[in-house]
């Protein structure tokens, strides 16, 4: 599924906009407060139903207007197309609509396209915390396993009840929940774990791509360091309950990424940090593929913090990737590389407005 078509209505410094998007590469060109990142925000809002830049919906819309509106066509071959909408005001109200029925559940609209982030902050993939990492699990796992994003909640309402009882200290009730946190628990795992063994191999397939010279280890650790996480839970109960809080299971999974004997996140240098990453991205749009799905790729500062051999390599591997690439740079003749010989749309962008070539 591809985004044919974006429709921006106060959004920034955008007043109005419409975007024919090209199935294959499109590149937004401007300089610096132009309005480009702003475009790759509008189709993440519509897409994935929030911003990826902040939860404030004044820093969103328009200055001097109360609402913002997004609305997007996409198109597929075999499904036919999806209408959606999205629109937030001021006062904090926000409204998603599929095919012009309002969705409560914003995932019955993201499952409909895998959406694939490279902005200035990628590396933090790398040198963040491992909620970023659990991020990009879920994410997979929820492109390819249609019930995974029900089991993930159900995991996570389970274990904020038994997190209560932890705190009231009670130990009568706390059987039940945690064998719920248990058992849900181990079934998040698991399908991670999965999901992991068989993008892992796309991952560093990419980075060998990206970066020849460049040897990491990846590993996936489910949250907790035994065979059972029932019998985890089981003997930390003291500590929970002195601690008030769940102190292991999936929502302390990581994806433990090592360069020799050291965390990657120690010894990689700034631009590696970003190879890695991009292979992260990359890999898991390569398997999203294997199932059928197509990615699109949201690029924002094309070509940064890589040297002329590393653009390269970079530019080849997505040239040969089969997805639809939503770019954005300051001149124009690093995405005339991009592109290629199988052409695309470039936009030029000043002051919110947008002019195709």
């Amino acid at each position: 599924m591809i985004v044919e078509r974006i429709d921006i209505g106060n959004v920034r410094n955008i007043a109005s906009a419409r975007l024919e998007f090209d199935p294959r590469v499109n590149l937004l060109v401007g300089p610096n407060g132009a309005g480009k990142t702003s475009a790759l925000e509008a189709v993440h809002l519509v897409v994935r139903g929030r911003s990826f830049r902040t939860s404030r919906p004044d820093l969103v819309i328009r200055h001097g207007e109360a609402r913002m509106s997004v609305g997007a066509l996409l198109e597929d071959e075999s499904a036919g197309s999806v209408r959606l909408g999205y629109s937030r005001e001021l006062r904090g109200r926000v409204e998603l609509r599929r095919d012009g029925q309002v969705v409560r559940q914003t995932s019955r609209v993201a499952s409909l396209l895998s959406i694939q982030l490279l902005l200035p902050d990628l590396p933090e993939l790398v040198f963040g915390g491992p909620a970023t990492r659990r991020q990009w699990l879920d994410w997979g796992v929820f492109h390819v396993k249609q019930d995974y994003a029900q089991t993930l909640a159900a995991y996570l309402r389970a274990l904020r009840h038994r997190n209560t009882l932890l705190r009231a200290g009670d130990l009568k009730t706390l059987p039940v929940w945690t064998d719920q946190v248990a058992e849900l628990g181990e079934a998040v795992a698991q399908a991670r774990r999965r999901y992991f063994e068989q993008a892992i191999a796309h991952v560093a397939a990419s980075l060998a791509t990206l970066d020849p010279d460049l040897e990491v280890e990846w590993e996936y650790f489910p949250g907790w360091n035994a065979d059972s996480f029932a019998e985890v839970l089981g003997h930390q109960v003291d500590r929970d309950v002195k601690s008030g809080t769940t102190l292991t299971g999936p929502h302390r999974a990581d994806v433990r990424i090592t360069s020799g004997s050291e965390s990657a996140a120690q010894v990689l240098s700034r631009g590696q940090g970003k190879a890695v990453a991009s292979a992260l991205r990359m890999g898991q749009a390569k398997e999203l593929a294997m199932a059928g799905r197509r990615s699109l790729f949201l690029i924002d500062d094309l070509g940064a913090e890589l040297d002329e051999e590393h653009n390269e390599r970079y530019f080849r591997q997505l040239e040969d990737m089969d997805c639809q690439i939503v770019a954005t740079s300051t001149e124009g003749a690093i995405g005339e590389i991009l592109m290629g010989s199988r052409g695309g749309r470039m936009f030029h962008v000043k002051q919110g407005h947008f002019e195709q070539e």
